[in-house]
């Protein structure tokens, strides 16, 4: 069975190499979008070190740092690190080269930059996950170019309030994964309505377009 690996991440800031990772809810869910798995991880980083995190990127996530650090259920990047890749590996199975586990989240890259930083390298990583992704981000983008959705989205709350999607908690990484899972279900069956809706003529013009050439 293929499976979408859904994940979102907080963080103490933009940039991997100045801030640290301190959330990361990762689900692991099947062909019907029903989740089968889950990781809700608070992470600290290994030797004791206080988390980097600018004021600001609390201030957006909420997080309570003294707070965060005292949670026993807080734990350090290592152990993350085994919990990942042994919960991943439960639902790997490869044909060939290619896996069968591909990641789905809203804007992807930024948060496996801090995976990659602070968690699992990029290339012990790939060694399980498919290497294409599910960004939300970059399909609103599309969309939008396409004026199928409005220029105006930007944000994973605008594209949720959009779609007409349950709103859930901003900013925190499993509201946020579940927003994202909600927000791609949503427009899957907003673009195989609007196939069905033209699918005649638009095949027709198509393929008459393309007779001409």
């Amino acid at each position: 069975m293929n499976y979408l690996v859904p994940l979102d991440s907080e963080t103490g800031g933009l940039n991997p190499e100045t801030a640290d990772i301190l959330t990361l809810y990762i689900a692991m869910m099947d062909e019907n979008f029903k989740i089968v798995d889950e990781l809700d991880l608070k992470l600290k980083p290994d030797n004791g070190r206080l988390p980097v995190a600018e004021a600001q990127a609390l201030r957006v996530n909420g997080i309570d740092l003294k707070a965060h650090m005292a949670d026993p259920e807080t734990i350090t990047y290592s152990a993350a690190k085994e919990k990942i890749l042994v919960f991943l590996k439960k639902y790997l199975k490869k044909s060939g080269r290619f896996s069968n586990l591909r990641v789905l989240g809203q804007n992807v890259p930024f948060d496996l930059k801090f995976i990659f930083k602070h968690l699992v390298p990029e290339e012990e990583w790939y060694k399980i996950m498919h290497y294409v992704l599910v960004d939300t981000k970059s399909i609103v983008d599309f969309l939008k170019d396409c004026s199928w959705m409005p220029r105006e989205l930007g944000s994973l709350s605008s594209v949720v309030e959009y779609l007409g999607v349950p709103k859930r908690t901003a900013h925190t990484a499993k509201d946020d994964t579940l927003m994202t899972i909600d927000a791609y279900k949503a427009i899957l069956a907003m673009m195989a309505a609007k196939k069905n809706a033209g699918s005649g003529t638009q095949q027709q013009d198509l393929i008459s377009l393309l007779e001409s050439e």
